[in-house]
């Protein structure tokens, strides 16, 4: 008999949620991280309505209201002036989950970690050296090293949550085409800052995209558009400047620069790069989260992506024993089947929708993006189509003429919303143990 059904080695938010949803139908699961506590970090404060509905199913989300998670109903595009170019209204969705919510990664994390059921073992500061293989070439469990020694576990079903670097991925052969993006954010806590309204904004101006979120705590999270390898070349003592320089060009930022100034000592510069895996399993053992794909990271993607990948892991073994490897091999199979190209078509989307304001770079540059969300502006069947795309309820694909009206050719409908169905995807309800 194994150790466990389970081990999910890392705990990001898509190892979390698969500990949680896997643990909930009553198996026994081990969730192993290499840290020690959640650190903070600049990514994935943003849930969308389908993270939300995750949440709720699990009993997370009230818990993280509490917490002081700020609810977000607009996601906002405007000029460099301030002035509004168009919006994404999450009030336009049919149901409970009409908002998205913010919160600090940590938040998220520790939250999540408190809706852990009893039946999974969590052990922190505990890192994956290696896949253990039966005679088969299966993966049938791990050896994890913890505080210098060595022992390993043997698992019925391992899961490979191990982030973009993923050891476990490269040693069962699966490798990866990584693409890096252009651009780099500098990402700054704000402090301070003037009450911020229930909306996310993304300002467009002449050097790159400015995006704000607001934050618990009355505070706010700015990320500043950078070109690759610039912060580098200039330094931290020139970074100041140069943040200073781009508030400046920004006249609608201008009532929090002295927040932003406080903030720089703190700052990071963040690279963004993307790929989706080839195939989302290999010997036996199934990817989520960012060991499985890197999407941008505007509006949140990669995380409610893992979020997502976690659900339809668990949807795929719901009522699957892990001790057989025929009945294993054709719940991955499910899960690679539905999930992957639910993932290449996210990937492509959120690498439009980022493209749409990281290319606002120089005259041209700016007032082709402002035309471009100026049609979208005026469009709100539109709108509601991008909103829907990124909030994790599902996909409505463009067609040519969309694509056209997106450039201003003449919509009738613009100002009719598309059918809207009042329910969520089942997807997170289909994972849970009904005993």
């Amino acid at each position: 008999m194994s150790d466990y059904d389970i081990v999910i080695c890392g705990a990001g938010a898509g190892g979390l949620t698969a500990a949680i949803l896997l643990g909930g139908q009553g198996r026994r699961v081990l969730l192993a991280d290499k840290l020690t506590d959640t650190v903070e970090t600049f990514k994935g404060e943003l849930l969308q309505p389908g993270s939300l509905a995750t949440l709720d199913s699990i009993g997370a989300l009230e818990t993280l209201r509490g917490a002081g998670g700020r609810r977000i109903d607009r996601l906002v595009c405007a000029g460099d002036d301030g002035a509004e170019l168009c919006a994404m209204d999450y009030r336009w969705l049919p149901s409970a989950y009409d908002h998205c919510l913010t919160h600090t990664y940590k938040g998220i994390l520790d939250n999540l970690i408190q809706a852990l059921p009893a039946g999974v073992e969590f052990r922190r500061g505990v890192s994956v050296d290696r896949a253990v293989r039966d005679g088969s070439g299966r993966v049938a469990g791990v050896v994890l090293r913890e505080r210098g020694a060595r022992a390993e576990v043997s698992a019925d079903l391992v899961v490979a949550a191990d982030g973009q670097a993923s050891k476990l991925r490269a040693q069962v052969g699966i490798e990866v085409d990584t693409t890096p993006y252009d651009h780099q954010v500098v990402a700054i806590d704000l402090a301070g800052v003037p009450e911020l309204a229930h909306q996310a904004t993304t300002t467009i101006t002449r050097e790159g995209m400015r995006v704000m979120y607001p934050m618990p705590g009355g505070g706010g999270r700015l990320y500043l558009q950078v070109a690759r390898g610039l912060v580098n070349r200039i330094g931290k003592a020139g970074l100041a400047g140069w943040v200073d320089e781009a508030v400046a060009a920004c006249p609608s930022a201008a009532p929090i620069a002295e927040s932003v100034r406080a903030g720089v000592p703190t700052c990071r510069v963040l690279s963004a790069r993307r790929f989706v895996a080839p195939v989302f399993h290999g010997a036996g053992m199934p990817l989520i989260g960012d060991a499985a794909h890197a999407v941008h990271p505007m509006a949140g993607q990669g995380m409610n992506a893992a979020i997502a990948d976690a659900v339809r892991l668990a949807g795929a073994f719901r009522d699957v024993p892990t001790s057989g490897a025929g009945a294993v091999d054709a719940a991955l199979a499910e899960y690679d089947r539905v999930r992957r190209p639910e993932l290449k078509t996210i990937s492509e989307f959120s690498h439009r929708f980022a493209e749409m304001f990281t290319t606002a770079v120089g005259n041209f540059g700016y007032a082709r993006s402002k035309y471009i969300l100026s049609c979208h502006g005026r469009n709100r069947r539109l709108c509601y189509k991008i909103m829907h795309n990124i909030s994790g309820l599902g996909y409505q694909k463009f067609s040519v003429l969309d694509r056209l009206q997106q450039l201003g050719w003449p919509d009738r409908a613009a100002d009719r919303l598309p059918p809207r169905r009042a329910s969520v995807d089942g997807a997170v309800e289909a994972t849970l143990d009904p005993r």
